[in-house]
Parts: structure tokens; C-alpha cells; sequence
């Protein structure tokens, strides 16, 4: 499972200024798209900036998404759909008027089961990409308190030295105070004694 993730996250990645610019539409055009795709389950690759990245199998399926708009003329929400499902028109017709319906609850638990294994391979990888960009986001936030903590042991380590070096100083003045205080108590005591001896007042 790893190394799969690994291969996800590795995987030949385009811009949306490269995307946009093979499929012939505009930068804009091409994040409405993503977003309708996104609304619907559809999961893109994201940068440290949070930008998308766009893999092989994203720009086929924009493609894909551009043909069912633009020549079979398509809604784009029921085209979105249709991209993140794999399913004919029809069935993804059928699926976006069930979906404004209630769902029906399951009568047993057992019923449910075996629609969990049956995924698709598109819905696969979905989960697979989810889940290679919450390594990549966790190794990333991982990345980011690393730094965060080597900036404040480096911030400790500066406002020790700083420290140290103000006591060394306070000390060294206190002691050059004391020194100066000393000789002019040594003179104080020197010219006593000589007025004492010679009586000049």
C-alpha cells in the first residue's frame, strides 16, 4: 500500500496553466470545471500552496468533460457527474433524480456489505488519491512544526547567550564600581593622615 502511494504522489503531475492551455480554454474556465468535479467527489492532487495539480488520468477526464458539454451539450453539473460515476447518460441522469430523493434505508446490514466491495476501479482510486494527499499534507504539517521547533530552540539558544552575556557585563561593572571605589577610599585614608600629621587647616 505504500509503495502505491508513493507512485500516486510521484506520478507525473501539469499545471492548470499547462492543462488549461492543451485543452484550449482559459485558466478560469478550466477551476469552474475542477470545482464541479470536486462538488461531485471528484478528488485533485493539491500543492504546498494548496494549488491543484493535475495528473494524467485529470486531464482525461476534463477532456472527457469538455466533449460531453461542449459537443454532446451536456448540463455541466450532469456532466460532472457523469465523469466522477463512469456511468451512460441515462444512469447519470437517473442517479442526479434520486439524489434530490430521500435515500432508502438498507433492510439489513448484510444487504449493505457486499455494495462496499463492489468499487469501482475510478472510485478506488478516489480514495487512493485521498488518501496520498493526507500523507502528503500530514508530512508536510509534519515538515512545517519541525521547523517551527528548530526556530524556537535557535530563538532559546540566542536569548541564553544574550543573557549570559549581560550578566558577564553587570558583573565585570559592579566589580570595575567597587574597584574604583576602593581607591578613592585609599586616598580618602592617605590625605587624612597627612592632614592629621601636618595640621593644614
Amino acid at each position: 500500500m505504500g509503495n502505491v502511494i508513493e507512485l500516486v504522489a510521484r506520478e507525473r503531475t501539469y499545471t492548470g496553466k499547462e492543462v488549461a492551455r492543451k485543452l484550449g480554454i482559459g485558466a478560469s474556465t478550466l477551476r469552474k470545471w475542477s470545482l464541479l468535479l470536486e462538488q461531485q467527489g471528484y478528488w485533485f492532487v493539491r500543492d504546498s500552496q494548496n494549488r491543484r495539480e493535475y495528473r494524467q488520468i485529470d486531464v482525461a477526464a476534463l477532456e472527457r468533460f469538455y466533449r460531453l458539454t461542449k459537443d454532446q451539450l451536456f448540463p455541466q453539473e450532469e456532466a460532472a457527474l457523469m465523469i466522477v460515476s463512469q456511468q451512460s447518460p441515462e444512469s447519470a441522469r437517473a442517479e442526479s433524480a434520486a439524489a434530490s430523493a430521500p435515500a432508502p434505508v438498507p433492510a439489513t446490514p448484510s444487504a449493505q456489505a457486499p455494495q462496499q466491495l463492489e468499487l469501482r476501479p475510478t472510485e478506488w482510486e478516489a480514495r487512493l488519491h485521498a488518501l496520498a494527499c493526507h500523507v502528503q499534507q500530514q508530512e508536510l504539517a509534519h515538515h512545517a512544526l519541525t521547523e517551527r521547533v528548530e526556530k524556537q530552540e535557535a530563538y532559546i539558544r540566542t536569548s541564553l547567550k544574550e543573557r549570559d552575556w549581560r550578566l558577564t557585563k553587570a558583573m565585570n561593572d559592579i566589580l570595575s564600581v567597587k574597584a574604583e571605589l576602593a581607591k578613592i577610599q585609599r586616598e580618602q585614608r592617605k590625605s587624612s593622615i597627612w592632614h592629621r600629621l601636618f595640621r593644614l587647616d
